[in-house]
């Protein structure tokens, strides 16, 4: 597997990933052929010598491989001395390529510190493998964590706040110019503060979950919150904050199902439906 670091792909830096997958543990003379490969096929022009060669073995190294690698001249040393019986002649079928000329420079001009692995557990530990093992095989991808509240209003909250605006203004005739008169307000301002609280709830659950698990995942839980509210979203309410707070309490009750059901927590389920307003899915407007 090839990382390549730029758009000049094998012409410019690039990563090697020797990943196969052995019954038992990597031997030192698969490790050495692997390397000799790439660094054969790099002095006939094919590409550049990589700058790190990673060897992906989910069952480990051998000891004596594993010496080599932390002692980057002694694999140099290894390669070169072994070469004859371990790659020579398996590197390209019926041909025996010998230790010489290009080869050798390829090989002395490599910096063998740079071949490192990585094992299992580090496979597994890494987060950029969650969502497959989610996909494959069902993985908890575990609770989220909490959504920070930041002190000012942002760009993105603009459309869900501004609707909270409107219902505010239409409970006390206007009496609001923006989001601020409203955070000073006996009553609504500590309503409106734990509305923002439940948003970024939601916010850090959807970005989490996203990264963890598919984005498929989300959408059904999206879904599901979107027909858990439908009715009360539609039902007469006598103002606008009324149906706010009529969906609010709806959202707390609902049950979701799937992966994702028992880190949905209230805050959750009511904060995904600030996201809906702001993604113009839902209107707190309705029959009266």
């Amino acid at each position: 597997m090839v990382g390549f670091c730029s758009d000049q792909r094998h012409d410019g830096d690039w990563d090697n990933y020797q990943c196969k997958q052995y019954r038992g543990k990597l031997g030192t003379a698969d490790g050495l052929l692997a390397v000799a490969k790439v660094l054969y096929w790099a002095s006939q022009g094919e590409f550049t010598n990589p700058r790190s060669f990673i060897f992906v073995a989910p069952k480990g190294l051998n000891s004596n491989l594993l010496k080599l690698i932390n002692k980057p001249a002694s694999f140099r040393s290894e390669l070169i001395s072994k070469w004859d019986g371990s790659c020579a002649k398996k590197i390209v079928d019926n041909l025996t390529i010998p230790l010489a000329g290009e080869v050798l420079d390829a090989i002395n001009n490599f910096e063998f510190s740079k071949i490192t692995y990585v094992d299992v557990d580090e496979i597994l530990d890494d987060s950029a493998s969650k969502p497959l093992l989610f996909e494959l095989f069902g993985t908890d991808p575990g609770d989220y964590p909490r959504g920070t509240v930041p002190v000012d209003v942002q760009e993105h909250e603009m459309v869900y706040m501004n609707a909270l605006l409107g219902a505010y203004n239409e409970r006390e005739l206007g009496s609001f110019t923006c989001h601020q008169d409203v955070f000073d307000h006996s009553e609504h301002g500590d309503d409106l503060r734990v509305h923002r609280s439940r948003y970024y709830e939601a916010e850090g659950f959807q970005k989490f979950y996203r990264d963890n698990t598919s984005p498929e995942t989300i959408a059904e839980f999206r879904r599901g919150i979107r027909f858990g509210i439908y009715d009360t979203l539609k039902a007469v309410a006598k103002d606008e904050l009324a149906r706010v707070h009529a969906t609010m309490s709806q959202a707390a009750n609902l049950q979701p199902s799937g992966p994702l059901a028992q880190y949905a927590y209230i805050p959750v389920k009511q904060g995904l439906c600030h996201h809906l307003i702001n993604d113009g899915e839902i209107t707190w407007k309705g029959s009266k």
